[in-house]
């Protein structure tokens, strides 16, 4: 006679739980999500959530690619295959005009933190307010016709010194450019070499413990730089849920920028920079590139990208930047019209995730 086994069924039960328990953990794995950052403010804002799992919370897994400049963000776009990144608002305007993709957000503005310098001896300091409407720009046609300027073309520091030479009456004919990225700009700089630097933080602190002296700052210059975030169009349309879980997640992160104990943010922030770039920032540096970053939590944004009389408080800061471009020829005829429309600026997915 065959026995029953009064714990078979019991067995039954467990297995086929846990091969349900199994199939749903497995479908509730985190999505991995490819990001592209530099060596910036605003990537400390998502570095710092995946940190804490904030990104595992929203269903992803953000991977946090690093970048030297934003031109190789936007290069690098399909081979590196990001579906989110962060940028200056220079290369991704021009970007857009490729369809490749859409301004979805704000990392932050970071106006105080692009400058123009001098040598402590150069006759440029010794001019203020030679245009009345600026008057703490430094430098006149005389005493800046001609010399040598070190800039990365096609960035916020050229931005700058686009506009700091229209304050003074003078273009980029007036003068010579020699393009060179930042740390190589500040070490040519310091051999000798060129008469102005145009830097971003943090190169510009170390201008300053260089002893160099600022030119103009962009905020002297009344040119918005806004970081923007972007989303690969491609990526974008096919899954919105996920940039819409990437936006909560940047958005607790500056909610957490504008709550945490300062302190805590300097030693965090500190923590960040060396592991990200590998060089150290002093508390007071530290703190000073948080304050000269302002960010903008969902409910400023959302105001920021409402459309009001065919325009917003973003698009007009991007309009000065649309105008650099279009001035200095980087931009087809074919295409001014549709660069000047910002018709990629889009607050959808912003608003997904304020619901």
């Amino acid at each position: 006679m065959k026995r029953h086994n009064p714990f078979s069924g019991f067995f039954i039960l467990l297995l086929t739980l846990s091969w349900s328990l199994g199939g749903a953990l497995a479908f509730a794995q985190p999505v991995p999500m490819r990001t592209a950052w530099l060596g910036e403010h605003e990537t400390f804002i998502v570095w710092y959530a995946k940190e804490k799992g904030w990104d595992k919370e929203a269903g992803l897994d953000l991977m946090l690619m690093p970048f030297a400049s934003g031109k190789a963000v936007i290069d690098e776009m399909r081979t590196s295959d990001w579906a989110v990144a962060g940028v200056g608002a220079m290369p991704a305007l021009t970007a857009s005009l490729s369809n490749k993709l859409y301004i979805i957000g704000i990392g932050n503005d970071e106006s105080a933190s692009n400058m123009l310098f001098a040598r402590k001896d150069s006759p440029i300091l010794a001019v203020a307010g030679y245009n009345a409407e600026y008057p703490a720009v430094l430098g006149s046609p005389d005493t800046v016709r001609g010399k040598t300027i070190l800039c990365p073309k096609g960035t916020s520091a050229h931005y700058v010194l686009s506009r700091w030479l229209h304050i003074l009456g003078l273009t980029e004919k007036d003068v010579v450019i020699r393009d060179m990225k930042p740390d190589d700009a500040l070490k040519a700089f310091a051999a000798g070499g060129g008469d102005v630097l145009a830097l971003w933080a943090p190169q510009t602190y170390e201008a300053e413990q260089q002893g160099l002296k600022a030119v103009a700052h962009s905020t002297d210059c009344k040119a918005r730089q806004p970081i923007l975030i972007v989303a690969n169009m491609d990526y974008a349309n096919k899954h919105m849920d996920q940039i819409v879980a990437f936006l909560s997640v940047y958005m607790r992160g500056i909610e957490m920028m504008k709550t945490a104990p300062h302190e805590q943010l300097v030693a965090d922030y500190m923590r960040f920079y060396n592991a990200w770039t590998g060089k150290h920032l002093t508390p007071e540096a530290a703190s000073r590139d948080i304050a000269d970053h302002p960010v903008y939590p969902l409910k400023q944004q959302l105001a920021m990208f409402k459309m009001h009389k065919k325009t917003s408080e973003l698009r007009e800061w991007l309009n000065g930047i649309v105008s650099f471009h279009i001035e200095n020829g980087e931009v087809a005829r074919r295409d001014i019209s549709r660069l000047e429309r910002l018709d990629y600026v889009t607050d959808v997915y912003l608003k997904k995730v304020n619901k």
